[in-house]
C-alpha cells in the first residue's frame, strides 16, 4: 500500500480485513502442522514408554528367579549369573524409560514456531498502527 492511496475507507477496511482473514488462516494452518508434528512424538514417546514396560515383566521374573536360585543355592554360581542379566535387563528398562518421559515433557509439546510467529505478528500489527 502506497502513503498516497486515494482509496475509500471502506476499501482499505475490507482489504485489512481481508488480510488478516489470511493470516488467521495461515497461522490455524502452521499450527495444525506443527500439532501433527508434536502429536507424532507423543505417540514415539508413548511406544518406547511401552517397550519399556513391556521388558519390565520378564526383567522382574528373572531377577526374582536369581534371588530364589542365589537363596537356595548360596553357591551363587547359576544364581549370580541370572542377577546380572536381570541387573542388565532392569538397566535397560530404566534407559528407555528416561528416554520416553524425556520425549513426554511438556516444553518439548509445546507449539514453538507457531507461538514464535504469533509474537511477530503481532509485532508487526503493532508497527502498522
Amino acid at each position: 500500500m502506497s502513503v498516497a492511496d486515494n482509496r475509500p475507507v471502506s476499501e482499505l477496511f475490507a482489504d485489512a480485513l481481508s488480510q488478516f482473514s489470511r493470516l488467521i488462516r495461515n497461522e490455524l494452518q502452521l499450527a495444525r502442522a506443527e500439532m501433527s508434528v508434536k502429536a507424532s512424538q507423543v505417540v514415539t514417546a508413548a511406544s518406547v514408554l511401552i517397550t519399556a514396560g513391556l521388558l519390565l515383566i520378564p526383567t522382574l521374573v528373572i531377577l526374582l528367579m536369581a534371588l530364589a536360585a542365589w537363596i537356595e543355592e548360596l553357591g551363587m554360581k547359576p544364581s549370580v549369573a541370572h542377577l546380572i542379566a536381570g541387573v542388565v535387563g532392569l538397566l535397560a528398562v530404566g534407559i528407555l524409560a528416561v528416554i520416553g518421559m524425556n520425549r513426554l515433557k511438556a516444553t518439548s509439546l509445546v507449539p514453538d514456531r507457531t507461538l514464535d510467529q504469533l509474537q511477530r505478528d503481532v509485532a508487526a500489527a503493532k508497527e502498522h498502527v
